[in-house]
C-alpha cells in the first residue's frame, strides 16, 4: 500500500488501517498515571499523540508535525489509566504524564530507549525528535524494522520520493515540553554526561559503554604516542645512524594510534547516534 503526504499530513484513511493492523491496544498496553476526558470530532484509535483543538473548547484532535505546539499526551482507553478525572461517556480520555503507549513511526529514523518522542508528518503518530519544538516525552522501549507487533508500509513524500517506515508501539514517559528541556535531575550521573557532549538522552547503559570506550580509548592513544616518542628519542640518541628507521617505526605506531582513534570515534557514534 501506498500512502502519500499532502500538506505534511498522512491521508486521513491511513492512520485507521495502521490501527487496524496493529491490532491495538493489548489489555496492559497504557499504565498513565493521570489520563483526563476531552471531546473529539471524530474516533482518534488508543496510543494517537493529541492536542488541543485551537476552535473548540474541551475538543482534542490529532497531533502532526503543523500542530505540534499544542502537543498535549496520548489517547488512552477507559481503565487503562490510574486515575481517569470524569470518565464520561463519549469522550477520550488523555494521558497527560506517566507511561503510556504511542504510537509512533519510524519516519524520522529508528527509535532508542531514551530518544525524545514528537509529532510527525503522520495524523496521530510519533517519531523522534531530534530539532527544536514540543516533544511528548521519553521513550521507554525501542522501535526499528525488527520490533514485533510492528507493521512496515510504503510512504511517499511531497517531493514524490518512496521510502519504507515502521509503526508500532512505543512505550512513552509523557512530560510535554520544549525539545532538549529534560530536567538533569531525571538523569543518572552517566546519562548527564551524554547529554552535555550529545544533546540527547541514551539508556544508562549505552552511556557507561560509551564512556568506558571513551576512557580505554584515551589511555591507549596516549600510552602509544608517549612511549613511541619518548622510545625513538632515546633510541636516536644511542644509535643516530639508525634514524631512518627508527622513524619509519614511529610513523607505524602513530598510524596505529590513528586506527585506534577511528575506531573509537565509529563505536561512540554508533552507541551515541
Amino acid at each position: 500500500m501506498l500512502l502519500q503526504f499532502r500538506g505534511g499530513r498522512l491521508i486521513p484513511a491511513a492512520l485507521a488501517i495502521i490501527v487496524m493492523g496493529l491490532g491495538l491496544l493489548p489489555a496492559d498496553a497504557s499504565s498513565a498515571s493521570i489520563s483526563h476526558p476531552y471531546k473529539t470530532t471524530g474516533g482518534l484509535p488508543n496510543g494517537s499523540l493529541v492536542v488541543l483543538d485551537a476552535t473548540h473548547s474541551d475538543y482534542v484532535q490529532p497531533a502532526n508535525v503543523k500542530n505540534a505546539s499544542r502537543l498535549l499526551g496520548v489517547a488512552v482507553a477507559d481503565g487503562e489509566s490510574l486515575l481517569a478525572v470524569d470518565s464520561n461517556q463519549g469522550t477520550t480520555q488523555v494521558a497527560t504524564n506517566g507511561n503510556a503507549s504511542a504510537l509512533v513511526s519510524t519516519v524520522n529514523g529508528d527509535v532508542h530507549l531514551g530518544d525524545q518522542i514528537t509529532a510527525s508528518p503522520f495524523n496521530g503518530v510519533g517519531m523522534k525528535a531530534t530539532a527544536g519544538g514540543e516533544v511528548l516525552g521519553l521513550a521507554q522501549s525501542a522501535l526499528d524494522d525488527h520490533t514485533q507487533g510492528t507493521i512496515t508500509e510504503m510512504v511517499t513524500d511531497t517531493a514524490g520520493k518512496s521510502r519504507q517506515i515502521t509503526v508500532g508501539l512505543v512505550r512513552v514517559n509523557i512530560a510535554v515540553s520544549s525539545h532538549g528541556d529534560k530536567a538533569d535531575g531525571d538523569l543518572t550521573g552517566p546519562q548527564k554526561v551524554v547529554h552535555l557532549l550529545t544533546g540527547h538522552e541514551v539508556s544508562t547503559l549505552r552511556a557507561l559503554i560509551s564512556l568506558l570506550v571513551a576512557l580505554v580509548a584515551l589511555l591507549a592513544l596516549v600510552t602509544l604516542i608517549y612511549a613511541s616518542i619518548y622510545g625513538s628519542i632515546i633510541a636516536v640518541g644511542r644509535n643516530p645512524l639508525a634514524k631512518y628507521t627508527i622513524f619509519r617505526t614511529l610513523g607505524s605506531v602513530l598510524g596505529m594510534a590513528v586506527l585506534t582513534a577511528l575506531v573509537a570515534g565509529v563505536t561512540l557514534f554508533l552507541l551515541l547516534r
